[in-house]
């Protein structure tokens, strides 16, 4: 059923509507005038809807998705084992591993033992989802803060381990490392309580049960 049609009545001021051109211009102008008198007042940060960037700069939340980083754990060690889980749950495949052996001259510089011999990002093609981080088993690759990704060449945005491992030292030295991620406990399924009088068959399985002494005492016959 159709809405019936209901005619407003405007009066003359709203349909010249330069009364409403002029609040909107009112406005407009005290909005300049705050910001422009603000603009002369001391510190970094000194009109409130605008950032001075480079110079002042936003705090970053903690659990922000930003730039890759390998992590070491408290001995210096490297905890990427070389798995591959992180290249094989990304969607947009922008992460390539080689997987080696630790060599037994080297096993104070890695936690396992096996690492990741290569292990590169291309950020053209990361969508920064966050799943490498989730599925990885020893929380070796992190996405942290780092948003400031810009290059003048596309081989500026490939990140090699070492690149990786550089960002983790930089970022533990500011401060600026994410809270490890809780484990998520998931509760074991309840049992469910036997029916009283004995565990009841499948309808389907009891007529199976059935059938069978009946095909046997006719094959009995037939021999």
């Amino acid at each position: 059923m159709a809405k019936p049609v209901v005619e407003k009545k405007y009066t003359l001021g709203e349909r010249i509507y330069l009364l409403e051109i002029l609040k909107g211009m009112v406005l407009t102008w005290k909005h300049f005038v705050f910001n422009f008198m603000a603009s002369f007042r001391s510190g970094p940060h000194t009109v409130p809807t605008t950032w001075q960037y480079p110079e002042d700069r936003r705090e970053i939340s903690p659990i922000f998705r930003g730039e890759h980083m390998q992590t070491l754990d408290d001995q210096g060690r490297e905890k990427c084992i070389g798995c591959g889980m992180c290249a094989k749950i990304c969607p947009a495949q922008c992460i390539s591993i080689v997987k080696a052996k630790v060599p037994e001259d080297q096993q104070e510089l890695y936690a396992g033992k096996t690492y990741s011999s290569s292990f590169n990002i291309d950020l053209l093609r990361c969508i920064f989802c966050g799943f490498c981080e989730e599925v990885c088993p020893t929380n070796a690759i992190v996405l942290g803060q780092g948003y400031e990704l810009a290059e003048y060449r596309r081989e500026g945005c490939q990140r090699d381990k070492a690149r990786l491992i550089e960002n983790f030292r930089l970022a533990r030295e500011s401060g600026k490392l994410k809270p490890q991620r809780k484990p998520v406990i998931v509760a074991e399924p309840k049992a469910k309580p036997a029916p009283e009088g004995g565990a009841q068959k499948d309808p389907g399985v009891q007529k199976v049960e059935q059938a069978k002494p009946k095909k046997a005492a006719a094959a009995k016959e037939t021999t």
